[in-house]
């Protein structure tokens, strides 16, 4: 227990508190907010007073009840009663800190890079500071016609909408932010130095290149046919003859998009790829050695590569297929695909690093896929739903399947039942994140799940999803962002959000201590 560590420290007088300065993070030198005055801790005080925060899920096509089940532990910074901020940090334009010294190093120097600092890792930026990724994605305005009408009354422009959206990320230390096109993209020109260079500091981006997933959107036209998405698992195109040469020419294009780009971290490949189903129940969902098996001849490429299999290991027929054939076919095709993938976009890109492919669902859990995307990848990223915070078992899980390589959270939320649009609530159904019941709620998730990501030494950050509320074309909108449809900014979501980005390195100075 810390408690015993830590117990020579729990008299000490709050009052000795050190501010904890920022720099270059504002020309009025912010820092960061300190803990209130008071006396003594009593000795039998626990680390945590924790928070009972209400929150419901979206199941089966309805709102499940109120319940506090999963998060009678919710942690909050004013909430740690061991927890002082420590001293003063230099940091450098990107928000990275300046003193630690790295025992290994993988990237080119002068891009951003991935780093092992005192057996913790971190990214390096361009500057050699270490950074923990607090980032946001698809920064860019509502395509929706609700977002469209007020985007027009509020700023009129592109380029007035990036100063104030460049000011929002920076005042609340977000250090990254993406595009977020579904046909990679860099920023344009009109928004770019608004939003990755605002004055007081710079923000790093990254970008999907969605490889097997534009290479089915555009079957129609190489191909001549469409994908039956709903029919087949789309893990099987990557046997397809031509899906190399498509991915090869894809690559040298976007790539070129971003040569020499020092805010650029780096490509994700895909996103939320089908590689692991629950109890492997749906093979559309998860690769199923007997689905490639039943491939129509459209796919043989395909089916020939699960018959291969089959041949090799002697198994004489589907009704032999043990549960670890399963699972050693799924590890070969998860094999097969990220080591072509980032052959493919290492030979296009020597600069950047590779991201993953934003691991979901039952994918993350599974150790084959996990293994063979840390075999390639730079860094394993996850998308991480449907739990208050992170287990603490797959957290350990993580650390042993990714061996030296760390792992980002790319995209997690929850929505609160107190969002409105123009006098009406939210109707908060679409997405996958849990709802709460106040803004000032969703700080509270925030800071819990990263806070306890902060104490798994392997994790080099995570991405909220995202930065504006949804609309979709049936009107209902869902509360996913830090600014409403109408661009209003959640202050109460976004003052606990800030407090945390604020704190990081602090707060792993005090997980990180023996």
């Amino acid at each position: 227990m810390r408690k015993h560590i830590y117990r020579h420290f729990l008299f000490l007088s709050l009052l000795g508190l050190m501010q904890f300065v920022v720099a270059g993070c504002s020309s009025s030198d912010e820092k960061e907010p300190l803990k209130p005055e008071g006396g003594d801790i009593p000795s039998d005080k626990e680390e945590y007073t924790f928070l009972n925060v209400e929150y419901r899920k979206w199941q089966n096509g309805t709102f499940q009840a109120w319940t506090t089940a999963d998060s009678q532990e919710t942690r909050t910074i004013d909430n740690m009663n061991w927890y002082t901020p420590s001293s003063d940090y230099t940091r450098t334009a990107w928000g990275g800190r300046i003193g630690l010294q790295p025992s290994s190093v993988v990237g080119k120097e002068g891009f951003f890079r991935v780093a092992s600092c005192g057996g913790r890792s971190y990214l390096l930026d361009p500057d050699n500071g270490a950074v923990i990724i607090h980032g946001i994605q698809h920064v860019r305005p509502g395509e929706s016609s609700a977002h469209k009408e007020t985007f027009n009354i509020r700023f009129g422009s592109e380029t007035r909408w990036s100063e104030e959206t460049g000011k929002l990320i920076a005042n609340n230390h977000i250090n990254y932010i993406s595009y977020g096109s579904n046909r990679i993209e860099a920023f344009p020109a009109a928004v770019r130095a608004n939003l990755l260079t605002p004055k007081t500091q710079k923000i790093a981006y990254a970008e999907n290149l969605y490889l097997l997933r534009t290479f089915m959107w555009d079957m129609s036209k190489n191909l001549g046919y469409a994908f039956n998405d709903d029919k087949y698992n789309r893990l099987v195109l990557l046997f397809e003859p031509t899906f190399a040469s498509y991915i090869d020419n894809l690559v040298c294009e976007k790539s070129a998009l971003f040569a020499g780009d020092k805010h650029f971290i780096g490509f994700y490949l895909d996103n939320e790829l089908p590689f692991a189903s629950y109890q492997n129940a749906d093979p559309l969902r998860g690769i199923d050695l007997k689905h490639f098996l039943a491939l129509p001849e459209r796919y043989k490429a395909a089916r020939e590569y699960a018959e291969k299999f089959m041949q090799d290991r002697g198994i004489v027929s589907v009704a032999n297929i043990t549960k670890e054939n399963q699972e050693e076919f799924r590890g070969m095709v998860a094999d097969y695909y990220y080591r072509l993938t980032t052959e493919t976009v290492k030979r296009h890109d020597t600069e950047h690093l590779i991201l993953g492919t934003r691991l979901h669902d039952w994918s993350k859990y599974n150790r084959r896929v996990v293994e063979a995307c840390a075999r390639y990848c730079d860094l394993v990223s996850i998308n991480y739903y449907a739990r208050w915070q992170p287990e603490t078992d797959f957290l350990a899980n993580l650390k042993a399947w990714c061996g030296t390589k760390p792992f980002l959270v790319s995209e997690f939320y929850t929505k609160a039942d107190d969002a409105t649009y123009k006098g009406i609530k939210y109707a908060n159904v679409e997405g996958g994140g849990w709802l709460v019941r106040t803004q000032k709620n969703r700080g509270e998730f925030y800071q819990n799940f990263c806070l306890r990501l902060l104490e798994a030494r392997n994790c080099v950050g995570w991405v909220h999803f995202e930065y504006n509320d949804g609309y979709d074309s049936d009107g209902k909108a869902s509360n996913k962002g830090i600014v409403s449809i109408e661009y209003e900014p959640y202050k109460s979501f976004l003052l606990p959000m800030r407090q945390l980005n604020l704190a990081v390195y602090s707060l792993i100075d005090y997980y990180d201590k023996e």
